[in-house]
């Protein structure tokens, strides 16, 4: 041991949003509560209530009087986390899509980076909206890519949560990347035959295409259920028809029940591993998902749910049909998510952490109990 370091320190990018990362974070916690959590800025009422259980150490940003437009402060987070100094337990492990690998850690750490996504705000304009790439200064953004380069380049392992990210730090950072599934909290779900309407849970931002929902839900007069907030809001609601309902954010038991009597769950847009398709199988219910990224991995044609592969109102329209005639029996579907639970997500970290030869942290608890996630929060996926 390093000093008087704990023996595993955890680090994420900020905690301030409900999403699949965030769950992530929660299961860290939960194996290693002793462990201190960096990050670079955190708003308690806006996260998991659970992080308030967990000793949080913020940068100099946590100061900054800013919420929702922190995305806003992107020049500034690469600094922040330097403020942290250097890291000098055993076993640094980040939680990352853009800003916590680059912590400094000691020469005797091993650095374990669990990369949700290289930062999209950086390689993909559709995150921040077409204006910013057009806006932005094209100098600012090469420094934040080598900085992000560099920081990538020098941690001891890096960790990918599907196929889609590892191939992209492979083609962003030349590096070869493990793949550990993220634990989704599957035994909150009963399988539960299936229901009269469909189902979206998502940020509503353009790239998650949401709008191609609501259109054929609208055009074919078939029941929706949307849960989830974000600028797409209002647009989406001046087109959709009478049979599309907006949840906006509700709390995890609400959501619960709306995948629970379901006809099925749609995921229209392409996201790197997307943690609402298992949950749907975990309630029994199959998916219709557009066929890239991360749904290739989670969902199996004809078995689970099926694809359409042209982003249109009718290509969508005819994998509803086509889904309403799956033979999926509910707790089958359910049996399949399993390859997903946190149990699984603990394992397989533990024998990545141990081929790389990293240091035994210690694993003091194997997975988050059933329902850890209910409390004051809201859930609307944030970066899936």
């Amino acid at each position: 041991m390093l000093g008087n370091a704990p023996s595993v320190a955890l680090v994420h990018d900020y905690l301030n949003q409900l999403g699949g990362a965030e769950r992530c974070a929660v299961q860290l916690t939960r194996m290693w509560p002793e462990a201190p959590l960096y990050t670079s800025l955190y708003r308690a009422d806006s996260t998991f209530p659970h992080f308030r259980q967990v000793d949080v150490r913020t940068t100099w940003l946590d100061r900054v009087p800013m919420d929702s437009g922190f995305r806003s402060l992107l020049p500034l987070y690469p600094a922040a986390f330097h403020g942290l100094g250097v890291l000098d337990s055993p076993l640094v492990l980040s939680s990352s899509s853009g800003w916590a690998h680059g912590v400094q850690t000691a020469p005797g750490s091993f650095h374990a980076v669990y990369c949700h996504t290289p930062a999209r705000w950086l390689y993909g304009a559709d995150y921040l909206g077409a204006s910013w790439s057009a806006h932005a200064a094209r100098p600012l953004l090469r420094a934040l890519r080598r900085w992000d380069v560099a920081a990538a380049r020098r941690a001891d392992l890096y960790i990918a949560n599907g196929a889609v990210v590892r191939d992209r730090v492979r083609r962003l950072y030349g590096r070869e990347a493990a793949i550990v599934h993220p634990p989704v909290d599957v035994d909150r779900f009963m399988p539960r035959p299936r229901g009269e309407r469909l189902l979206v849970v998502s940020r509503l931002l353009p790239y998650k295409r949401v709008d191609l929902v609501v259109a054929a839900a609208t055009k074919a007069g078939i029941g929706l259920d949307v849960v989830g907030c974000g600028p797409e809001l209002e647009s989406l609601r001046t087109r959709a028809g009478p049979t599309v309902r907006f949840h906006g954010g509700v709390d995890d038991g609400a959501v619960r029940e709306l995948f629970e009597s379901c006809r099925a769950f749609v995921l229209p847009g392409n996201e790197e591993f997307g943690m609402t398709p298992v949950e749907a199988q975990a309630a029994g219910k199959p998916v219709i998902a557009f066929a890239a990224g991360g749904a290739l991995e989670t969902v199996r044609e004809g078995r689970s749910g099926v694809f359409f592969h042209q982003p249109t109102p009718d290509a969508l329209l005819e994998a509803v049909r086509r889904c309403d005639d799956l033979a999926a029996d509910p707790d089958e579907l359910a049996c399949g998510a399993r390859a997903f639970s946190s149990e699984a997500f603990v394992e397989r970290l533990r024998t990545v952490l141990h081929e790389a030869g990293a240091p035994d942290p210690g694993w003091p608890v194997a997975a988050v109990p059933a329902g850890s996630w209910s409390g004051n929060g809201r859930a609307v996926r944030t970066r899936e």
